[in-house]
């Protein structure tokens, strides 16, 4: 873990560094970003056999061949890379980051608007969310069922097997995304490459599967199947659920990087491997039960299964990752409580771990595996998270382009209609499967965006109703006019509004004392853009001889700390660092207020998550003795 001296001056470096090694990172995106979309031929194959109520006749194994192949090309290809992945903020990618672009507030730190844009994309992180708790229990039991097919006397250890895989993966997250993914990366390849030569070996034995690239028979047998030709597309769906989370992980490797490795490995591979798996079951139906598995018969069987499950714990390292990035873009545009966030790259600015994150996303996969137990009975839930969560991206793409890039509506409008449609299909297909599993992503959901909401709108109540307890700064300019005996700064005031000076109506003590001392009015503020260089960080303005306001930014990918504005303010003259330099913050002890109250539910609940909410001054890293805490009554 670099220190942040070093995170702020390898900002630009790691981002140089990033073009000149495209292909390290490609190989390493490969043990990342791709390890969800390409473990899905596990089990994708077959769900959409029981989501449309197919049988494994020829043309129903041609039809939903060719509608996985084209799922891949439209959603991946020519959406996301072709698109979606072309719009990111300085590097950042994933929804969340569509939405800091979308709703920049009117002023530096400002939180983000409470609009209808804001509840739509909170609600498709939350399935992305709910997705990544899903996507690790699935993709793990999916690759030890072959045990079962191994001999059926192992069936009873399919999930204590994969708890224990489940663990291990999370023990292996303190270590950071780039050193799992130099771990990871090889075993990729090596996946990549089997499944593919699988797939290869069994189209060569039945090549009349090729058809199935036309996307012809893909629309047959929606319109031969009626309502089933409706619902195969919730299984259809699972092929593309890597997706997001690849668009959520593109800073921690770029968007070339990634785009190499779909068209020179992953995609190519895939198809073989879709291919390959309506080859064996077009060979013998009774393939159909373990479709993957019998790509590789035999002596390869067991191999297969080992690296089956290599892979699978690798696949569930994109939602993990991409589910750290959304918490600290969460936490910046305050839509969640301060967590610990620990930046793990010396190289790449972008890679972080939560260990909070990691710890609910371990007992949420482990009680996953041992209720559902099979990954038939997951395949129900996972497709819904996903999907939905992708609609939400493609609106926020469409405010993003007409509001911010200024795109014509005549263009946007067509493009991201059918985005939207494509979208739509997968999530009102998955909507029967709703008592089946997917009631699980929307309760996470539910639950997740509730916090999300109420976190955002009970800061706005509480910095509005601080505001109050505060003296302007024209109230009492004069009182500092007098020239400081010594260098201002021994009091700085952590503030969330910089224009008066808090604790002087409430605490008399202070108001007594405050103006014999230089004074400093510390204002932290989320800049629009990922990354600020150092010469950014503060502004200072002396306002009297005895009273300083700065303002210091970070941005939103930024974790704040009180090292940099040190060393910023020092740049400018101003030293802050001395052992009589105390720094004073609020307590707020919050209740209800007459005047347009809080809902007491969610009052309670914004209390609670205050309460456990990392403390400011443990973010900042300021230090403990130099630490003042005073309590505040306020009404909300």
């Amino acid at each position: 873990m670099s220190s942040d001296g070093e995170s702020e001056s390898r900002v630009r470096p790691a981002m140089h560094q990033r073009k000149g090694s495209t292909t390290y990172l490609a190989v390493a995106a490969l043990g990342v970003v791709f390890g969800d979309i390409g473990t899905s031929p596990l089990y994708t194959f077959k769900a959409c056999f029981d989501f449309s109520g197919a049988h494994p006749i020829r043309s129903d194994i041609l039809g939903i061949c060719s509608l996985l192949v084209w799922a891949l090309v439209v959603v991946v290809s020519v959406k996301y890379i072709g698109f979606i992945m072309r719009v990111d903020h300085d590097g950042e990618g994933g929804i969340l980051a569509l939405l800091a672009l979308a709703a920049k507030p009117a002023r530096s730190g400002a939180l983000v608007g409470a609009g209808a844009l804001t509840l739509i994309v909170v609600v498709g992180a939350a399935m992305l969310f709910g997705d990544g708790v899903i996507t690790p229990a699935i993709s793990v039991i999916s690759a030890i069922e072959g045990v079962g097919v191994v001999s059926s006397r192992l069936h009873p250890w399919i999930v204590p097997l994969s708890v224990v895989v489940l663990i291990m993966l999370f023990i292996l997250q303190v270590r950071g995304t780039e050193r799992i993914g130099r771990l990871f990366g090889p075993v990729m390849i090596v996946w990549f490459l089997a499944i593919g030569i699988a797939g290869g070996a069994a189209i060569a034995l039945h090549p009349a599967v090729l058809a199935a690239l036309d996307p012809r028979l893909g629309i047959s047998f929606c319109l031969r199947h009626g309502l089933g030709g409706f619902l195969v597309f919730g299984g259809v769906v699972l092929a593309v659920t890597g997706v997001e989370a690849l668009y959520a992980d593109l800073s921690h490797f770029g968007r070339v990087p990634i785009v190499r490795a779909w068209y020179v490995l992953v995609f190519p591979s895939l198809v073989l491997a879709y291919l390959g798996e309506g080859a064996a079951v077009l060979a013998d139906p009774r393939n159909l039960d373990n479709s993957f598995y019998a790509l590789t018969p035999g002596p390869t069987l067991i191999p297969m299964v080992i690296l089956a499950t290599l892979a699978t714990v690798i696949a569930s390292q994109a939602l993990i990752s991409g589910a750290f990035t959304l918490v600290e873009q969460a936490i910046a545009l305050g839509l969640s409580p301060r967590m610990q966030v620990i930046h793990t790259s010396r190289r790449v600015h972008g890679q972080v771990y939560v260990p909070a994150v990691a710890a609910m996303l371990a007992v949420g996969c482990i009680l996953l595996a041992i209720t559902f137990q099979s990954s038939d009975r997951l395949a129900a839930a996972f497709g819904l998270a996903v999907s939905c969560t992708m609609l939400a991206t493609s609106i926020a793409y469409y405010v993003v382009i007409t509001r911010v890039q200024h795109r014509s509506r005549l263009q946007a409008v067509p493009l991201v209609a059918c985005f939207i449609l494509v979208d739509g299909t997968f999530v009102a297909a998955g909507l029967p499967k709703f008592i089946d599993g997917g009631w699980l992503p929307i309760a996470i959901s539910i639950v997740l965006s509730t916090i999300a909401l109420t976190w955002l709108e009970g800061r706005r109540r509480l910095v509005a109703a601080l505001a109050t307890e505060q003296e302007s700064i024209s109230e009492v300019l004069g009182a500092f006019q007098t020239p400081a005996d010594k260098e201002p700064g021994t009091i700085i005031f952590l503030t969330h509004n910089p224009d008066g000076v808090p604790f002087l109506k409430q605490h008399h003590w202070i108001r007594r004392h405050v103006y014999d001392e230089g004074v400093i009015l510390l204002h932290l503020a989320r800049a629009a853009k990922p990354y600020l260089a150092a010469e950014n960080r503060v502004t200072i303005e002396r306002l009297a001889p005895k009273l300083i306001r700065v303002q210091a930014r970070f941005g939103y990918m930024e974790p704040p700390r009180i090292a940099p504005i040190i060393r910023a303010c020092k740049a400018q003259g101003l030293h802050i660092d001395g052992e009589d330099v105390a720094f004073f913050y609020a307590d707020p002890k919050i209740e209800a207020g007459e005047d347009h109250p809080f809902p007491h539910w969610r009052r309670w609940l914004f209390a609670a998550l205050a309460r456990n909410s990392r403390p400011l001054p443990d973010d900042l890293q300021i230090p403990a003795e130099r630490r003042i805490e005073l309590g505040l009554t306020v009404a909300l």
